[in-house]
């Protein structure tokens, strides 16, 4: 349906929604006569007396009027893009109370690599129930949309904390560490292994409360994990903070690559920059194995030693080295517990859109990149432009998720999970799924401009690098297809070959005697010189 140009169509889209009740409506329109020189200017009056929100007003500017409910939920605003979909935050249409929706769009769910993924996250999320974990409350299906109900959690995730505000004071990082290791500690009494933790996945609320959220790449340690062999990937995490053994084999890791992932995060907290630099995933996967991190006090030296150790053996490159439990992290840093500090200031956790709610701007994220309601920019990005309704599809993200859109503050948006599909052939998909392998390039979680050979190279690169310094863990034979170098590359590797041959020729050559004497050295002469030199 074509954009609003007069009020009486505004506001014949906006009866059409069904976002306003009709007798509501129709007394707000009394009572506010206008006169409005624009739809833009009556929908900014009905934002400020809090009738629709900035989504909604995005949205029917647009012409768009449909699929503002979900189920029994009305959609307030979207708060996190993906490539495994959006969330919204929303609300019960009877009960009034707010939500987090988690939504999988209808071409992620044809896959069923992808569909199976996404239950296997509410499954997991619904038997958890603590403080540290967001909460999971239900599955529910919309046609052909399947959407996962969560915990709406009005905080600000720890990524966007330290990029508008900078580093954590030690206290304030140690606590929230030792939080985040309460909630991993009761995941792992469940036995659960999370294989994503990270800055953009741990939030904090308006008191204080971190919460550990996106369990998407979540495995149980009673599973064999045939899901993501079945799907041909080989690494699963995000690079900034991945465990090294993840990066050999993401399926057969313990606890212990969530305490290293953690470790890294409290790296970021207290440092504002990630264990290792560099632009490129191979750099970054090869350094986790390889190299040493700075410890933190180095870098800042007012971070306690104590607390800087703790860090550094949370980074131990070998897992036995490390803490072997998350309840040791907390034994590590009860000094840091002992004391809470305040909680996150009305500056740190700004209240957003959502109806005249405290909706905050980065309350929920995919566990991908996240996008932040913007105050100035688009909402909509990601979203269908053609049509009277919102479309729920994916086809579109991936380029708006790592787009400079609408961003908060233009802080960089955080790396999203890296899911490196084989290069060569994958194991059969689990029962009862017939679907051949994901190829890497439709594989969801890819950064922008990335292929999937150059991920493919990364990979076999790390696993290179870790078969010299880790143990051997088993993991299925796979065959990497290398990328053919370049011309000149190849010609000079060519030349090397040929000389090299030419050399251990010439050496046989002489050895044996073949070699006519006319063009054999006189190495006899060439030692006389140093004969008569050592006798005078």
């Amino acid at each position: 349906m074509p954009a609003p140009t007069t009020i009486p169509e505004f506001i014949d889209l906006v009866r059409k929604s069904q976002l306003v009740e009709p007798a509501k409506l129709d007394g707000y329109l009394t009572t506010h006569p206008g006169p409005f020189e624009s739809p833009a200017a009556l929908s900014r009056r009905m934002q400020a007396d809090g009738l629709i929100t900035p989504f909604h007003s995005e949205q029917i500017l647009r012409g768009k009027y449909r699929g503002f409910f979900l189920g029994k939920y009305k959609v307030l605003d979207r708060i996190g893009l993906g490539g495994m979909g959006q969330v919204f935050l929303a609300e019960h249409t009877s009960m009034r109370r707010r939500a987090a929706l988690k939504v999988l769009p209808p071409d992620r769910a044809e896959n069923q690599f992808s569909k199976e993924r996404f239950l296997r996250e509410a499954r997991a999320a619904a038997q958890l129930d603590h403080p540290n974990l967001v909460r999971a409350f239900d599955v529910d299906f919309d046609g052909d949309v399947i959407f996962l109900v969560m915990e709406f959690v009005d905080g600000i995730n720890f990524h966007d904390l330290v990029v508008r505000h900078g580093p954590l004071t030690p206290a304030r990082a140690g606590y929230f560490i030792w939080q985040s290791a309460m909630g991993l500690e009761y995941m792992s009494s469940r036995g659960l292994i999370h294989r994503d933790i990270k800055p953009a996945n741990l939030l904090v609320d308006r008191n204080g409360v971190v919460k550990i959220l996106d369990l998407g790449l979540v495995r149980s340690e009673e599973e064999n994990d045939e899901l993501t062999r079945g799907e041909g990937v080989k690494i699963l995490g995000t690079a900034d903070y991945l465990a090294p053994e993840q990066a050999i084999d993401c399926s057969r890791v313990d606890v212990r690559a969530d305490i290293y992932s953690l470790g890294a995060t409290a790296y970021f907290l207290l440092t504002g920059q990630p264990p290792f630099g560099g632009d490129k995933i191979a750099h970054k996967l090869i350094a986790h194995q390889t190299r040493k991190a700075v410890p933190v006090h180095e870098l800042r030296p007012e971070i306690p030693v104590e607390l800087s150790a703790v860090v550094t053996k949370m980074l131990a490159k070998k897992p036995a080295e490390r803490y072997q439990t998350p309840a040791e992290v907390m034994a590590a840093l009860d000094e840091w517990a002992v004391n809470p500090p305040p909680p996150p200031s009305d500056i740190e956790i700004p209240s957003t859109t959502g109806g005249g709610g405290g909706c905050a701007s980065s309350a929920v994220s995919l566990g991908t990149n996240t996008v932040r309601p913007s105050r100035g920019g688009s909402s909509a990005a990601g979203l269908s432009t053609s049509g009277s309704a919102i479309k729920y599809h994916s086809a579109r993200f991936a380029a708006t998720a790592t787009a400079a859109g609408p961003v908060a503050d233009a802080t960089p948006i955080p790396l999203g999970p890296l899911y490196i599909a084989a290069a060569g052939p994958v194991p059969a998909p689990p029962k009862p799924f017939h679907l051949p392998s994901l190829p890497a390039g439709t594989t969801h979680g890819m950064k922008k401009g990335t292929s999937s050979i150059d991920l493919a190279t990364a990979a076999a690169l790390a696993r290179k690098i870790a078969t010299k310094t880790q143990p051997a863990i088993p993991r299925p034979e796979t065959v990497l297809v290398r990328p053919a170098g370049s011309l000149r590359h190849r010609a000079s590797m060519a030349l090397a070959f040929s000389l090299t041959l030419a050399l251990g020729a010439w050496d046989v050559a002489v050895l044996t005697g073949t070699l006519p004497r006319s063009i054999v050295p006189n190495f006899a002469g060439l030692a006389e010189p140093a004969a008569n030199s050592g006798t005078r």
